[in-house]
C-alpha cells in the first residue's frame, strides 16, 4: 500500500515538473553569427529559451530543406538575482547553404511563445561580399589536373583555414563515383594571411584513382568541429566557451579518358617508371651448376602497388630458373605516392661457355608526353666454366621415324641380332659374377673398417675428437641424418663434404658430385639432386622438401655402383687357367 502511494507521488511530481518546464517559456530568440554568408560556408544559428526546456524543444530537422544541418549542442544556465530565479536554455546549430540565394529560417515556437523568422542571404564564393575578413573557417581545394586517363591518379589537396584556436574537429574526405580515394603523406600545418586576417592552415593530400572513364564530379571535402570563441566568459557562466564550425569545399569537375584503342599489354599510366637489376655474387666466372641470384626492382611514380604488372622473363634453355620471393611496397616522397615491386630468382647454368641473359622490358604510358614508353634492363653476360650437365635423352622412337628395310636385310639383321644376343648373354654372365665378387669383397672390407674405426673411437678422448676435422664416415653419417630429417641445406653440405674426401677433389656444386658418382648417367640420382637444388633455390619453402629417403637411396646406389665399377675394371685372373 505504501509502495503504491509512493509511486503515485513520484509520478505527480514528474508531471508538475514537466508542466512547469513548459509553462514558464515566455520568450524565444533566434540569432545568427553572420548574414550574408558564402555558399558552402557554415554559420551558427543560436536559439534561446528563457526557461529550462527539454532537448526535444528544438528540432532542427525543419531546416533540412534549405540547409545542410550540422551537429546541435545544448547548454543551460541558472542564476538568482535579488531573489529572482532565472533559467536559460540555449541551442547552437551549425548550418551550411550549398547554393546562392535568399533563404528563410522559420519561426521557432513553444507554449505560445515564438521567435522572429530570419532571412538569410547566401552569395557566390567569387562575389565581393565573399571577400570579407570575418570568416572563422573555410576550406579551399586544388587539383593537379582536371583531365586524366583511366587509372591515372589525381592529387586532391585540401586546405582548412581556421581563424580561431581549434578545440576538436574531423575532416571528411571527398567523394567520387567509381574511384578509389586514399590519403597520402602526413598532414601539414602552417600560418597564412588571407584578406588581411591571419589563419591557421591545415593541409591534407588525397589521391583519387578513377576506375571508369567519363565525366565525374568530386564532391568537396567537409570539416566539422569546434573552435574556441573569441573573448573570455565569466567563470560563473555555464555556457560553453567553444562554438561549432563547419565548412564544405566546392565540387570539382574532372574528365577521365579511356585507354587508347591502339594500346597493347598491361595498362600502367605514370609520370615515371624505372626497372633496375642486381646480381649476386658478382664474379668474372661461374661454374656449371652454381646458382646466380638476380634481383629486379620495378618503381612507378603516382600509382598504387596493385597497379604494377607482373615481371615476365624469358631465359635460354641452357639455364634453369628458380623463382624466389616477390614483394611490393609504397612510400610518399615530396607529396607523391611511389610504388615498388621486387622480384628475386636464381639462375643455374647447365652448360659451359658464354651465357647471355636477355634484358626485361616493361611497357608503360607516359602521362606527361601522352605516349607509350618502355622501361628496360640491359642484357646480362656470364662466363661459365666446367663440364656440361647431361640431360636425359629422349627415346629414339620419339625423335626419328622408322626406316623401311628389305627382306634380305631383315634376315641379315636377324642373324646379327642372334649373334649379338649370344655375346651379350656371355657378357652379362661374367658381369654378374664380377659384381658378386666385388660386392662380397666390399662388404668384407667395410665390416673390417667398421670394427677398426669403432675400436679406435673408444680409445680417443672426446676433446681430441672435437678438435679433429670431420672424417669421411662422419660426413656420410651426417648426410644420412640430414636425409632422415628432410633437411635440404644440411644434406647438400654433408654430401659435398663426403664427396670431397671420398674422391680427393675440390667440389663446390652438386653437379660435380653427380658427375663423379653417375658413371654412366644415373637418371634417378640426377632427378633427386635436381629436386634438392629446387628446394634450395626456388620459391618453394625449404620445409616442404620430403625426399630425403629417396636422395639417400639414390646416392648410396650410385656410390656402390662406382665402387663396383672401379674394382671390376682391375684385371682378374682367368677362372680356368691354361696348363
Amino acid at each position: 500500500m505504501v509502495s503504491r502511494w509512493y509511486r503515485l507521488c513520484i509520478a505527480c511530481v514528474m508531471v508538475l515538473v514537466s508542466f512547469s518546464a513548459h509553462a514558464d517559456v515566455t520568450n524565444i530568440t533566434s540569432t545568427v553569427d553572420k548574414n550574408p554568408v558564402i555558399a558552402n560556408e557554415s554559420f551558427i544559428l543560436t536559439v534561446t529559451f528563457n526557461d529550462d526546456v527539454p532537448n526535444s524543444a528544438f528540432q532542427p530537422d525543419i531546416l533540412l530543406n534549405d540547409f545542410v544541418v550540422g551537429r546541435t549542442s545544448v547548454s543551460r544556465q541558472t542564476s538568482i538575482v535579488n531573489g529572482d530565479l532565472k533559467k536559460l536554455t540555449q541551442f547552437t546549430t551549425v548550418l551550411v547553404a550549398n547554393d546562392p540565394g535568399d533563404y528563410q529560417i522559420p519561426s521557432i515556437s513553444l507554449d505560445g511563445a515564438s521567435s522572429d523568422p530570419i532571412t538569410m542571404t547566401v552569395v557566390e564564393p567569387g562575389s565581393d561580399a565573399a571577400k570579407r575578413s570575418d570568416k572563422v573557417a573555410f576550406v579551399d581545394v586544388t587539383l593537379d589536373t582536371q583531365q586524366v586517363f583511366l587509372q591515372q591518379p589525381i592529387h586532391y589537396i585540401v586546405r582548412l583555414y581556421l581563424a580561431a584556436d581549434l578545440n576538436k574537429g574531423n575532416l571528411v574526405p571527398p567523394t567520387m563515383e567509381n574511384a578509389d580515394i586514399r590519403q597520402i603523406g602526413k598532414d601539414e600545418e602552417y600560418s597564412e594571411m588571407n584578406h588581411g586576417r591571419r589563419y591557421r592552415v591545415y593541409q591534407r593530400t588525397y589521391q583519387i584513382t578513377p576506375n571508369q572513364s567519363g565525366e565525374f564530379t568530386i564532391e568537396g571535402a567537409r570539416f566539422d568541429g569546434e573552435v574556441y570563441a573569441s573573448g573570455q566568459r565569466s567563470i560563473f557562466s555555464s555556457f560553453s566557451n567553444t562554438q561549432p564550425v563547419s565548412a564544405i569545399a566546392e565540387p570539382k569537375k574532372v574528365q577521365v579518358k579511356p585507354i587508347p584503342k591502339n594500346w597493347t599489354g598491361h595498362w600502367l599510366p605514370s609520370d615515371l617508371v624505372t626497372i633496375s637489376q642486381t646480381v649476386k655474387p658478382e664474379k668474372e666466372e661461374y661454374k656449371v651448376g652454381e646458382p646466380i641470384s638476380v634481383s629486379l626492382m620495378l618503381t612507378a611514380v603516382g600509382v598504387k602497388p596493385e597497379q604494377l604488372p607482373d615481371i615476365n622473363y624469358n631465359y635460354p634453355d641452357s639455364v634453369r630458373v628458380y623463382p624466389d620471393n616477390e614483394s611490393t611496397d609504397q612510400f610518399v616522397r615530396n607529396g607523391i605516392n611511389i610504388a615498388q615491386k621486387t622480384v628475386n630468382y636464381a639462375i643455374v647454368p647447365q652448360q659451359p661457355g658464354e651465357l647471355t641473359v636477355p634484358g626485361i622490358e616493361v611497357p608503360w604510358f607516359n602521362t606527361k608526353t601522352q605516349r607509350r614508353s618502355i622501361a628496360s634492363t640491359n642484357d646480362l653476360s656470364f662466363t661459365v666454366t666446367g663440364a656440361p650437365i647431361t640431360q636425359t635423352p629422349d627415346t629414339p622412337s620419339a625423335q626419328q621415324p622408322e626406316k623401311a628395310v628389305a627382306p634380305d636385310e631383315v634376315i641379315a639383321s636377324d642373324t646379327a641380332a642372334a649373334q649379338e644376343q649370344d655375346d651379350s648373354t656371355h657378357y652379362w654372365v661374367w658381369l654378374v659374377i664380377a659384381l658378386i665378387i666385388a660386392l662380397l669383397t666390399s662388404l668384407a672390407v667395410n665390416v673390417w673398417l667398421f670394427k677398426k674405426r669403432e675400436k679406435h673411437a673408444h680409445t680417443v678422448s672426446r676433446e681430441s675428437t672435437q678438435s679433429q676435422p670431420v672424417t669421411q664416415s662422419e660426413a656420410w653419417r651426417q648426410f644420412q641424418q640430414a636425409c632422415a630429417n628432410n633437411q635440404p641445406k644440411l644434406a647438400e653440405q654433408s654430401l659435398k663434404r663426403w664427396a670431397r674426401q671420398n674422391f680427393a677433389q675440390s667440389i663446390t656444386t652438386l653437379q660435380e658430385v653427380e658427375q663423379l658418382l653417375a658413371q654412366p648417367t644415373n637418371t634417378q640420382l640426377s632427378d633427386e639432386l635436381n629436386s634438392l637444388q629446387a628446394a634450395l633455390y626456388s620459391a618453394q619453402k625449404v620445409d616442404s622438401w620430403q625426399r630425403g629417403k629417396q636422395l639417400y637411396q639414390a646416392v648410396r646406389t650410385a656410390q656402390q655402383r662406382s665402387d663396383t665399377a672401379s674394382k671390376a675394371s682391375s684385371p682378374l685372373p682367368p677362372l680356368y687357367p691354361i696348363k
